[in-house]
């Protein structure tokens, strides 16, 4: 499988693997072995989801990958993770796109939809434009949250680097508070020392002070899991 993600043919992967195991595979036994992975992961797409889900982490990831009468072009591949208000971690979906958009995301969630999933706590992402919009669009009863790490690598990015370590943390004692009020006055003193040098920073994290600072109405074990990167 590895040879064929490659973009390797299936009459050359049998060569290679003649070389390797020293038993010639034929070109019509690879092909059977592709597509009974294919048929699998096929199923594994479409099954019917559960019916809740505590958080849902959606990203998208830019990756090489092998077209018929293309070989090898880059193609973005979106991923939904969801975590179950048990607390288990269940890989929801993933797809194949030319590109990651707003658009497209709001495709894999109406999917996400169809396949039974109907009620999200929390969704996390990056801050891909107009993802939120087409999060409550299909779940208008869900909360997002920004990614903490995107957020926080976004932040640091934008600062002078001698400010850097200090910046961080101010905002770890922000999405690391053990309650909504904690958090709050964490975030009150990230505005009175760094809002007039960086206001588009600060002005971030007050925009994201909703779910993102310490209260989603979720169990007290689910804190920790909100802050996790996508």
């Amino acid at each position: 499988m590895a040879l064929y993600a490659a973009g390797v043919s299936q009459r050359k992967a049998a060569e290679i693997l003649s070389l390797l195991l020293g038993h010639r595979y034929s070109h019509e036994t690879l092909s059977a072995l592709t597509d009974q992975v294919l048929e699998a992961a096929g199923a594994f797409r479409t099954r019917l989801l559960p019916e809740e889900m505590a958080f849902v982490y959606l990203d998208g990831l830019s990756l090489k990958v092998f077209r018929e009468g293309e070989g090898i072009v880059r193609e973005s591949v979106y991923v939904a993770l969801g975590i179950a208000p048990d607390g288990e971690r269940r890989v929801l979906g993933f797809w194949l796109l030319p590109t990651e958009s707003a658009l497209g995301w709001e495709g894999v969630l109406g999917e996400l939809w169809q396949r039974g999933l109907r009620r999200v706590l929390l969704f996390i992402t990056d801050g891909l434009p107009g993802l939120p919009e087409a999060i409550r669009r299909v779940y208008p009863q869900a909360e997002w949250q920004r990614c903490v790490v995107h957020g926080v690598r976004w932040s640091l990015s934008q600062v002078r680097f001698r400010d850097r370590a200090l910046l961080a943390e101010d905002l770890r004692r922000v999405y690391g508070a053990e309650s909504r009020e904690e958090a709050l006055g964490a975030l009150e003193e990230v505005k009175a020392a760094w809002g007039s040098r960086y206001p588009g920073v600060v002005g971030l994290w007050v925009q994201d002070s909703g779910p993102s600072c310490g209260s989603t109405g979720t169990p007290r074990c689910f804190g920790r899991t909100c802050g996790a990167p996508t």
